[in-house]
C-alpha cells in the first residue's frame, strides 16, 4: 500500500495558501502536480506508460507531418495509428541542421508557446542550433527536482555548482548566491541555498576559502576538476565542507573516484542528459552507473553498429526521441554516445535503464583496426607526475594522441617521458604520443572543456 507524506519534507511555517478556498499557492501547486505527474509516469504501470508514450509519440509526428515538408517526407506514407520506431530513418546531426536551416521553428505564433533558439555546446565539433519551447524548459526544472522527490533527498541541503568557463581573458571566480535552488517551490518548502561558482583558472587558496564559507550539500561539478583541487587539499575537504552528494556533469566519473567518495559515506549520484533532448536518465540510488531511463521525456533505442567493434557485450549507438520536441523534433536522433540498455535495472525499477554509457567522440578511442576502447584516464594519475591548472587530450588520427597540459610553458625530459608512458598504459603501445605543454589550452568555440575528445569518431 502506498503511503503519501509530507511530514518529513522542510515545509515552511506559511507553506499555506490564506486564499478562501485553496491550499497551497498557484506556482508552487502546479510545480507539485507536475512532479505527482512525472512520479505517476516513471515509477507506474508500464503498460499504461507504455500507452501514454505511444500516443505521445503519434501525437508529436502528426504534428511534424503538418508543420513540415521534411517531416512529411520521412514519415512518408505510413500510419501514425500503432507506427513503430523502427520504421522511421535514423535521425542525425545534420538533419537537424537541414531541417531547420530550411523550416526553423515548428511551432508558430498562433500556438502561443514562447519559442526560442538553442544550441549544443560544441563539444564534440559545430554547435548544432535548434528550437526549443517554454513548456522543454519547465520539464527541465521539474525533473531533477522530481527525482528529489522520488529519493527523498533532504532539501533543507545547500546546493553547490561549480561551472567551468570557457577562455574569457578574465582568470578567477565569480560568485551567484541565492536563498533557494527551487524557486518554483520558494513559498512552500526551506530548501538550502543556491551557489553557483563559475571560474576560469581560479585562484585555487580563494576558491577553496570561498567552499569553506558555507555547507556545500549537493555539489554539481566536472568529476576532472576535482582532480585539479586535489593539487591543493585532500579529497576529505569536501568531507569536512559538508559535501552531502556528489552530481558529476559533462562526463563520467573514474570508478576510482567512485569507490573514494563511497567510503566518506558521499554518494555519487550522475545524470545523463543533452542540450537536444534534456533528461535522459538518473543514476539509480542503488546500482552504480545504472541509470532510470526518463521515461516521462524520451523513448531510447540502443542498435548496433557494424562499423564499430565494441569491447563490452551489448553495447550499441544511442538513438533518443524526445516526445516533447514540437519545436524542432527529435525522432531516434543519434547522440553521437553509445551504452548498453536493459528492460530492467538490477534494483527492481520497473523501466529501461541505461549502464556503460560512453560519448562516442568523448570517451572511446579508436584503432586503426577499427576496435574502439574506453579512454579514462584519471587528472589525478597526471598531477602525480606534473603541475598544471587544466588539462586536455586528443586522439587527433588512428596513430596520434596529443596531451596538451596548460599552465606551463615546458617539461622536464623526466616528465615528458613519464607523461607519455601514463597515456600509452591507457591506449595501447600502437600510439604516437606528443606531450605539448602550453600557458593556455584553445578550446575554440565550445563551451564544454572535455578532457578528452576523439577527432575521429
Amino acid at each position: 500500500m502506498m503511503r503519501l507524506d509530507f511530514s518529513s519534507l522542510p515545509l515552511k511555517n506559511r507553506a499555506f495558501s490564506d486564499e478562501r478556498m485553496t491550499f497551497i499557492d498557484a506556482e508552487a501547486g502546479n510545480f507539485l502536480s507536475a512532479i505527482m505527474d512525472l512520479v505517476a509516469i516513471e515509477t507506474g504501470n508500464p503498460v499504461a506508460r507504455e500507452h501514454w508514450q505511444r500516443k505521445q509519440l503519434e501525437n508529436l509526428l502528426s504534428h511534424a507531418a503538418r508543420r513540415s515538408e521534411f517531416w512529411r517526407k520521412r514519415i512518408g506514407a505510413r500510419k501514425l495509428d500503432g507506427i513503430a520506431l523502427a520504421d522511421l530513418p535514423v535521425q542525425s546531426r545534420a538533419d537537424v541542421i537541414a531541417q531547420v536551416g530550411t523550416e526553423g521553428a515548428l511551432v508558430r505564433p498562433p500556438d502561443q508557446l514562447r519559442v526560442h533558439k538553442h544550441s549544443t555546446s560544441g563539444s564534440s565539433g559545430v554547435p548544432v542550433e535548434f528550437f526549443v519551447t517554454q513548456q522543454n524548459s519547465d520539464y527541465n526544472i521539474a525533473r531533477p527536482a522530481a527525482q528529489h522527490f522520488m529519493e527523498g533527498r533532504d532539501l533543507s541541503l545547500n546546493r553547490t555548482r561549480l561551472i567551468q568557463q570557457k577562455n574569457s581573458g578574465d582568470f578567477g571566480f565569480e560568485v551567484i548566491k541565492r536563498d533557494t535552488w527551487l524557486e518554483p517551490l520558494k513559498s512552500f518548502v526551506r530548501t538550502g541555498t543556491s551557489k553557483r561558482i563559475r571560474y576560469f583558472q581560479p585562484d585555487m587558496e580563494a576558491l577553496i576559502r570561498e567552499l569553506r564559507k558555507d555547507s556545500i550539500g549537493y555539489l554539481i561539478l566536472q568529476p576532472r576538476f576535482i582532480d585539479v583541487l586535489q593539487q591543493s587539499v585532500d579529497l576529505e575537504f569536501l568531507k569536512r565542507a559538508g559535501t552531502a552528494m556528489v552530481v558529476p556533469i559533462a562526463e563520467a566519473m573514474d570508478p576510482a573516484m567512485r569507490k573514494a567518495f563511497a567510503a566518506m559515506g558521499i554518494p555519487v549520484r550522475g545524470n545523463y542528459s543533452s542540450e537536444e533532448a534534456g533528461p535522459i536518465g538518473f543514476e539509480c540510488e542503488n546500482v552504480p552507473e545504472s541509470f532510470h531511463v526518463a521515461t516521462s521525456n524520451v523513448i531510447v533505442e540502443v542498435i548496433g553498429d557494424g562499423d564499430m567493434q565494441f569491447e563490452r557485450r551489448g553495447m550499441g549507438r544511442v538513438l533518443v526521441t524526445h516526445l516533447h520536441s514540437y519545436a524542432t523534433p527529435f525522432v531516434r536522433y543519434d547522440l553521437g554516445d553509445v551504452a548498453t540498455l536493459e528492460p530492467r535495472c538490477p534494483c527492481g525499477h520497473g523501466g529501461p535503464a541505461l549502464s556503460n554509457i560512453y560519448g562516442r567522440s568523448k570517451s572511446l578511442v579508436k584503432h586503426a583496426d577499427g576496435r574502439l576502447s574506453i579512454f579514462l584516464l584519471r587528472g589525478k594519475e597526471l598531477t602525480a607526475i606534473a603541475k598544471f591548472k587544466e588539462y586536455r587530450v586528443r586522439q587527433v588520427d588512428l596513430r596520434t594522441i596529443t596531451l596538451e597540459l596548460g599552465g606551463r610553458d615546458a617539461l622536464t625530459e623526466e616528465e615528458t617521458e613519464a607523461l607519455i608512458a601514463l597515456v600509452r598504459s591507457h591506449v595501447g603501445d600502437d600510439f604516437e604520443v606528443r606531450i605539448i605543454p602550453v600557458g593556455e589550452i584553445d578550446w575554440g568555440q565550445g563551451t564544454k572543456r572535455l578532457g578528452f575528445v576523439s577527432d575521429v569518431l
